[in-house]
């Protein structure tokens, strides 16, 4: 499957409700980015993009983004410090064999789907939804 495919075969509704439903047990922000591009080192560049979409911003440094390069094969998982002081590496390196064994499976939408509750659990038991909670990032699956 080449990009093109990975990126039209990614099913948005079901993954914004996913992050929607995440997000309503947390303060904590999720966000999904699919490039087009060829990203050689898909973790340094979901750091720019980490960083370009101001996720560092949110109040408790509880965004996390989940970086999708099709082209390349390849995805990273990226957690500002205020969850990855809770979630250690195990964890995290956990949940990307999960996705990449979904993936290779051909699963796309529901390993995504998948993944935005493994972390949205996560978050809800670190950063339980305040009742003055702001969604302080859209929900919308990004694209370049």
């Amino acid at each position: 499957m080449n990009a093109n495919q990975f990126i039209a075969t990614i099913a948005d509704q079901q993954v914004i409700q996913a992050i929607q439903s995440a997000e309503a047990q947390t303060s904590g922000e999720l966000r999904v980015f699919v490039t087009d591009k060829f990203v050689e080192d898909p973790i340094a560049e979901a750091w720019k993009t980490f960083a370009r979409l101001n996720m560092q911003n949110t109040k408790q440094r509880n965004a996390v983004l989940i970086f999708v390069g099709p082209k390349a094969r390849k995805f990273a998982i990226v957690a500002d410090e205020g969850i990855h002081h809770f979630c250690k590496e195990a964890f995290w390196n956990q949940l990307a064999h999960q996705l990449s064994e979904g993936f290779k499976a051909g699963d796309y939408t529901s390993s995504l789907v998948r993944l935005i509750e493994d972390i949205g659990r996560a978050l809800a038991a670190h950063f339980p939804r305040l009742g003055n909670d702001v969604n302080e990032l859209p929900n919308e699956v990004l694209r370049d």
